[in-house]
């Protein structure tokens, strides 16, 4: 589902300086920390279990089943950024469920990424039905920073989708967290992909022509 591009890219943490705030272009709540209240959990957002509208557990998790949970820093769990973040519980073994949040909005028509702040097992990222690829662009210990390129959607509306499907590994689901419309250019994971052989077959190459093996074999001073 995502690719870790971190050694062939030239995007860190100072990159993620260039983050716009999209509030303005119809996006809300894109960090969870938003009107909080017993009644609306996570204002902006619609939560799904089985593509069918469903109420957000809040500082709880389901012991089985489908859920989609708002946890904070004031019921035990541990911080990914501000006080509160979105827990998709999808699939576990014997209740095959799928856990949602979206919203609809327009992407800013500057935007090139998208990127977020958490943990992704065997979820997906979609805009207006669309797959994002992920690619991994820095881990955290505590989560992963994920990038998707959506320049292809700069200006539209729709609604942005996370889903989780996963089954239970390692006591952990789905958390997103501080989701951000960057002007950083992120990759396709394929073209990536591409990059990272290139790079190897080059290297390869240079060290057989340094150790005088490979293709260096074929040339003779006379």
């Amino acid at each position: 589902m995502n690719r870790n591009i971190g050694p062939f890219i030239a995007i860190n943490l100072l990159a993620l300086s260039t983050v716009m705030n999209s509030d303005g272009q119809g996006f809300i709540n894109l960090d969870f920390e938003r009107g909080v209240t017993s009644s609306n959990t996570i204002p902006g957002w619609t939560a799904y279990v089985n593509g069918s509208p469903t109420t957000v557990l809040s500082n709880n998790i389901a012991l089985n089943g489908g859920a989609v949970c708002l946890l904070g820093t004031n019921g035990g769990f541990q911080q990914i950024q501000g006080a509160w973040f979105a827990y998709l519980q999808g699939q576990t073994v014997g209740f095959p469920n799928t856990a949602s949040i979206g919203q609809t909005g327009m992407v800013p028509i500057t935007a090139e990424s998208l990127i977020f702040w958490g943990s992704v097992g065997a979820g997906d990222v979609t805009f207006n039905g669309q797959t994002l690829p992920l690619v991994v662009l820095g881990t955290a210990p505590n989560y992963k920073i994920y990038g998707a390129n959506i320049s292809g959607f700069a200006g539209g509306v729709g609604q942005l989708l996370f889903t989780s499907y996963s089954s239970q590994v390692g006591g952990q689901w789905d958390s997103v967290d501080n989701i951000q419309f960057s002007t950083q250019f992120i990759p396709e994971p394929s073209a990536v992909a591409l990059l990272s052989v290139g790079v190897l077959s080059f290297g390869l190459i240079r060290t057989r022509l340094q150790n005088g093996t490979g293709l260096g074999r074929n040339f003779r001073n006379d």
